[in-house]
């Protein structure tokens, strides 16, 4: 997510364009429907840490961010949805008969689902490296650094399996200087193994909003340009009907890019409203009219 409101935001100053970022959190509705409901989830880790034979503490790392991450799942069904859940800690092994054994494990423990995890890692990307002379011909260079994580689940009923689904999700990390960018070792997953543990449970919720009612945050950015100073101006005051207002002013503007942007922002407030049957309309008009960075962006999390 940084990386993308950091290539926005570069864009949109090359463009002498005036931009505000804007943040909230919105509901999101199940991508799949369970027949029958859930009324007792089974939550289990079948990956095999230690046969990985993970160097440099990074065994124990996985092993405790894992059991954590089933924990607080199991917490999140059980306190939103009203579900009932049972967790299964440490390893299973479902190496042999996998589909036969989650089906006893339904039985033995009167389960009606489970939610198993069948791979996990995390890791380190190098984004980019930026180069800067200084005043004596000398060069610094600057890392860019993301965490990944990634995580293939499998959901299961008492009689089949519903879903097997492979979860990715990233963002910008942090940046530090190297010699070499080729050879620049990136962070280290054991000595950040909180911000480990934080991209797995993102991981995790954006996993469980595929099969529950869930929310998911948002910052995004809003034109403030002259033509929208009272619409800004709105905003600033938190009188976000007043800014509704002040954009749907500007939705017919002769000039393209100010009708796009008017029907930007006013996505923008529909989806902060949690009203995502108005917010899509507005965003595909913006587009239509003329591409904004900012427009198309946002359109990714409509197309997921």
């Amino acid at each position: 997510m940084y990386r993308v409101l950091l290539l926005s935001l570069v864009v949109l100053s090359a463009c002498n364009t005036p931009a505000r970022l804007i943040s909230y959190t919105v509901s999101t509705k199940p991508v799949y429907k369970t027949d029958p409901e859930p009324k007792k989830i089974l939550l289990l880790n079948s990956y095999n840490v230690a046969a990985k034979k993970y160097r440099d503490k990074l065994e124990e790392v996985y092993i405790t961010i894992i059991n954590d991450l089933v924990d607080w799942a199991g917490n999140n069904i059980r306190e939103k949805n009203i579900i009932q859940t049972q967790v299964i800690p440490g390893y299973t092994d479902l190496s042999l008969n996998k589909d036969s054994t989650v089906y006893a494990l339904l039985i033995k423990h009167q389960a009606t689902h489970a939610i198993v995890i069948n791979s996990f890692d995390i890791s380190f990307e190098q984004t980019r490296v930026d180069v800067t002379r200084s005043g004596d011909g000398s060069k610094d260079r600057e890392a860019f650094y993301d965490i990944h994580s990634d995580i293939n689940y499998s959901f299961y009923s008492t009689q089949a399996l519903v879903k097997e689904l492979t979860i990715h999700r990233s963002r910008y990390h942090s940046s530090r200087n190297v010699i070499s960018g080729l050879l620049a070792a990136g962070p280290s997953v054991v000595a950040k193994k909180d911000d480990a543990f934080e991209i797995s449970i993102e991981n995790m919720r954006h996993y469980l909003n595929n099969f529950f009612p869930g929310e998911v945050g948002r910052t995004r950015q809003y034109f403030s340009d002259k033509e929208f100073r009272f619409m800004n101006a709105a905003i600033t005051n938190q009188d976000y009907e007043a800014a509704m207002i002040e954009n749907l002013k500007l939705i017919n503007n002769p000039k393209k890019e100010i009708a796009a942007k008017a029907y930007y922002n006013c996505a923008v407030l529909y989806e902060r409203k949690n009203q995502p049957e108005e917010a899509r309309p507005h965003l595909e008009k913006s587009l239509a009219i003329y591409e904004l960075t900012p427009a198309r962006l946002m359109m990714k999390d409509y197309q997921e």
